[in-house]
């Protein structure tokens, strides 16, 4: 994520996401981003795996592409 406009949307997906918690897919993150216009799959896919990757997010056992909010704390 090396623009302002994609590290404002991770931050934005990253937020709502503490907020509201919940099971994270690419359908959800995608519906989040309609609001700004982006509406491609692979990016909330992206968005999403990028979030896991950093440790913000978990993968959800037995949902393919599903995450939650890594409640252990070991995200930076």
């Amino acid at each position: 994520m090396s623009t302002s406009p994609n590290r404002a949307r991770v931050r934005t997906l990253l937020a709502v996401a503490r907020r509201e918690g919940g099971i994270w897919t690419t359908s959800r993150a995608q519906e989040l981003y309609r609001a700004f216009g982006v509406v491609q799959r692979g990016t909330a896919r992206r968005d999403l795996a990028l979030l896991a990757e950093r440790g913000h997010l978990v993968a959800v056992p037995g949902h393919d592409r599903a995450y939650r909010i890594n409640q252990a704390g070991g995200a930076a």
